[in-house]
């Protein structure tokens, strides 16, 4: 007891000192509170401190310290006494963990060979393909940083994220090349390695895909080579143990966060296994189910949950370069996946697909959506579906970003209520704040959503104001991710999300790839045509795309060649965004819908689209 109380005068002596007088008045009346209740036997009204979702988890799970390994070793641990196991299955094509593993080695001593060393960040732009893995692990192994970026985001941005990093070395998928050849020698890059959908394909199908699929002509120069280059680059070499930081940065992923321009999300080997961790500690599986990704890896959501944790649990990943939702039932037949982590908008795609009423779903075991809400009388019909087709379980869904690595809160068969987004990860914890008044609400108090954990990004890469301005030590001391979402806690530790600071809309780009656009951004880019005076940016659902954006835009009343207006608002957008952000519709008007506090009502032109 002395020694508490101890501490306690500590406590309040420092935090004294260092002019926070304010904040720990809140925090002491707080913590009497707490005590006393405690003490009472009775909660806290605190989600955070009562932490009432852990009521779902066992106790064994609860108290389990969480995996302290990098990447590479926890794949090898979990898997290096099952070299015959299936690790990947590439267009038919099975590759063992025993394969997996030689694979990765040789990529390592090929790197090596190229003069990639520890420390190094090293871009990757490629969708799902075995290399794409192989990469990721060796950089790992080597103690490099796997810099993740979309491989069709457009020329100036792909041109944008390998010099922020300083990437010397860069792995291009062949659209890729293509894209950006013409800008690498505007970067730091010394060494291109193009990688083909074809290099890990059967030899008789990779023949016929070359026929079909034109293949860039690379230069004879040194500074960039094909995959089999690469890889001979290896030769005769020896690679050095290295041991890594499992707390150093392991994997760089991108994110609008809550502003839309682009920022370079650092997690380290311990946020990532976490992650990992927690989910296959949370559902019952058993070694070789079958997962089957459906998003590309430079998306942390499809890259950690749908590649890097079924790999750890001795899984089957299925790796498909560009998913089709529309060819869901012919992936069912081919595959047989137990394991699904999507969007809406592919799952909502099943509806208007007349072969589901005859396709066999009993192989779906755990399913799962992501990325954005889905309207609950939809939910229910996609789930409808599903169950009437065998499926084991319904839609499972949760709330995370890639601050948090991936998801942070997960819905249970137990606590799967309708509108909520599940309860808090084992190790998450959740806390709902009241940013006027700084302090935490209760349950059912509307608030922001902020999450906390060992899964918390490191930061922003090279942008320490923007990760202050998203992660904010609390009265407690510990790091709080500040999501932008609102929403409320109830007493069982369920979640609802109940609307958005921040505001994403769901896409697809021309090559039918889902990513997310961010208004934000558009719309300041648009805002720095000199005629434009106000400008909103909205999502219009497409049957095709998902969403496509259209701007609402008032100009100088001056300014009356809105067509003139019009073209130059789209070349700036050509110069400044990638292609799946430009603005597909531009409306003018004379002015915009405001909400009661004066700001543009984006909701109301949304609900415009909608009607019309």
């Amino acid at each position: 007891m002395p020694y508490l109380c101890g501490l306690w005068r500590f406590a309040n002596a420092y935090l004294f000192l260092h002019k926070e007088e304010k904040q720990w008045k809140v925090y002491r009346k707080k913590r009497i509170c707490q005590m006393t209740k405690q003490h009472q036997g009775g909660r806290t009204g605190y989600p955070s401190v009562d932490k009432p979702w852990l009521k779902y988890y066992s106790e064994e799970a609860i108290s389990a310290p969480l995996p302290a390994d990098t990447i590479f070793g926890y794949l090898w641990e979990n898997n290096k006494d099952h070299p015959d196991d299936v690790a990947l299955i590439y267009f038919g094509k099975k590759i063992s963990y025993g394969e997996l593993f030689s694979n990765i080695a040789l990529c390592e001593k090929a790197l090596h060979g190229i003069g990639v060393k520890a420390g190094d960040i090293v871009t990757v732009a490629m969708p799902s393909l075995p290399e794409a893995l192989y990469l990721v692990y060796a950089l790992n192994k080597i103690g490099a940083t796997a810099n993740m970026i979309h491989p069709l985001a457009g020329e100036n941005e792909i041109k944008d994220y390998l010099n922020e990093v300083s990437s010397k070395v860069c792995f291009l998928f062949t659209a890729t090349y293509e894209i950006v050849k013409a800008s690498l020698p505007k970067t730091n890059v010394k060494t291109a390695v193009v990688i083909s959908a074809a290099d890990s394909l059967p030899f008789a199908v990779r023949q016929l895909y070359k026929l079909k699929a034109k293949q860039p002509k690379l230069p004879r120069s040194g500074k960039v080579m094909d995959w089999k280059r690469f890889l001979d680059r290896g030769k005769g070499i020896i690679a050095p143990s290295v041991k890594k930081d499992p707390d150093k940065v392991a994997i760089i992923s991108h994110t609008g966060g809550t502003t839309g321009v682009p920022k370079g999300v650092m997690c380290s080997d311990r946020n990532i296994n976490a992650v990992i961790w927690e989910i296959g500690s949370s559902m019952a599986h058993e070694r070789q189910e079958v997962m089957m990704p459906v998003l590309p890896p430079f998306i942390n959501y499809s890259l950690v949950n749908s590649m890097l944790e079924p790999l750890a649990l001795g899984f089957q990943t299925v790796l498909i370069p560009q998913y089709e939702p529309e060819k869901f039932d012919e992936y069912i037949k081919r595959y047989h996946p137990n394991h699904i982590n999507s969007i809406p908008a592919y799952w909502e795609a099943l509806l208007s697909n007349a072969r589901m009423e005859t396709t066999d779903l009993s192989c779906l075991r755990y399913i799962f959506y992501g990325g954005e809400s889905m309207n609950e009388i939809v939910e229910e019909k996609v789930n409808t579906l599903l169950l009437s087709r065998g499926a084991a379980s319904k839609l499972a869904k949760g709330l995370g970003s890639t601050e948090m690595v991936s998801a942070a809160t997960a819905t249970y068969p137990e606590c799967n209520l309708p509108g909520s987004v599940g309860i808090p990860l084992i190790k998450v914890n959740c806390k709902i704040f009241d940013n006027d008044k700084g302090e935490e609400c209760t349950y059912g108090q509307e608030g922001e959503i902020c999450f906390s954990g060992v899964q918390l990004m490191l930061g922003y890469y090279n942008k320490q104001a923007e990760t202050d301005e998203v992660i904010k030590i609390h009265s407690d001391g510990q790091r709080w991710l500040h999501t932008g979402d609102l929403g409320y806690m109830n007493q069982d530790g369920v979640l609802f999300v109940s609307g958005r600071i921040k505001r994403i809309i769901m896409t697809k780009g021309k090559d039918g790839i889902a990513t997310k656009i961010f208004p934000d951004r558009i719309e300041k880019v648009i805002a720095e045509h000199p005629d434009v005076q106000l400008c909103c940016v909205t999502g219009v659902p497409d049957k095709n795309r998902i969403h496509y954006a259209k701007a609402y835009i008032v100009v100088d009343k001056e300014a009356v060649d809105t067509q003139k207006i019009s073209d130059e608002i789209l070349k700036i957008c050509k110069d400044k965004l990638p292609e799946y952000m430009f603005p597909e519709k531009i409306e003018f008007r004379n002015d915009l819908p405001r909400t009661e506090r004066g700001k543009v009502d984006y909701r109301a032109l949304e609900k415009e689209e909608q009607t019309e």
